[in-house]
């Protein structure tokens, strides 16, 4: 637990009082009243250390829903409770996975209108405040597929001293389909299935849509779930994504007649893609 200020009154208490506390192996030196007076004060301290911790926790801006889906058009509302009023604003950023977070706007209980970050459309997103000046609100207009993203409000509080991100919150704009992306699966490579090495099956997907996918594999249609890593997708010239994905299988469980499928799905959209491929049929 990181604490840098004493603004808490019970860190307060505890940062003002030289507290001496006496172990058990001293309760032999100590006469019954002094040693009540012991146990009181190690029950204050336990008591204080809690409460502690509770308001260094308070200190953090929730984020909601968790996942929001929408249709393609509609509008998408964020709400960000920040818990308190102070001097500083609260901002909302855009993650896509594989991204550094992308600044959208920030606003403040005493703006007349958010502030925007770099290319920020304002007519695209806008942010009210309630009375308090405690819950911020995001709304996203005319929701497109570029929105399929993860979601934070950040906020700095002062005790203690730093910016604080919220829980992540994921968009999802619904479409009937999207564009087919290309998928490519390859075999292990020849000099691992010669020195009898653990397989690794590749699988590139390219011109995929959205950032946010799902990826699975199969051995004739049965799901697999061990052995599956899948790297963060990256933007490319077009503003499309690709990515890739590796399932490793020990020797001995690799069916040389199964077809062993990866197939992705794009968030948003319930088609999945996918391509298979047979070992047995491959050229040796």
């Amino acid at each position: 637990l990181h604490v840098q200020s004493w603004e808490s009154p019970c860190c307060w208490y505890l940062y003002s009082r030289q507290v001496s506390v006496f172990t058990l192996q001293h309760r032999s030196e100590l006469g019954a009243e002094n040693f009540l007076l012991t146990m009181k004060l190690l029950q204050t301290l336990l008591l204080c250390v809690l409460l502690c911790i509770s308001y260094v926790q308070s200190q953090t801006p929730v984020l909601s829903p968790s996942v929001l889906s929408v249709r393609l058009g509609q509008s998408a509302t964020f709400n960000c409770n920040v818990g308190v009023k102070n001097a500083h604003a609260t901002l909302f950023v855009q993650q896509m996975p594989g991204e550094a977070p992308k600044l959208l706007l920030y606003h403040h209980h005493t703006y007349s209108a958010p502030k925007y970050g770099p290319g920020v459309s304002a007519s695209h997103f806008t942010c009210t405040i309630n009375s308090a000046g405690t819950e911020y609100q995001l709304l996203i207009n005319n929701a497109g597929v570029t929105d399929t993203a993860l979601y934070y409000c950040v906020k700095w509080y002062d005790s203690p001293s730093g910016f604080v991100f919220s829980q992540s919150s994921k968009l999802v704009v619904t479409v009937d389909n999207f564009p087919k992306p290309s998928v490519h699966i390859f075999p292990p490579p020849s000099q691992d299935l010669a020195a009898n090495a653990d397989r690794t099956f590749t699988c590139h997907f390219r011109n995929l849509t959205v950032g946010l996918t799902k990826v699975r594999w199969t051995a004739d249609g049965t799901d697999l779930q061990n052995g599956i890593e899948t790297g963060l997708p990256s933007r490319d010239s077009d503003n499309s994504f690709s990515l890739s994905s590796y399932l490793t299988l020990p020797a001995a469980s690799v069916n040389q007649n199964k077809v062993y499928t990866c197939l992705i799905q794009q968030e948003g959209s319930e088609v999945l893609t996918s391509q298979g491929v047979k070992l047995s049929e491959c050229a040796q």
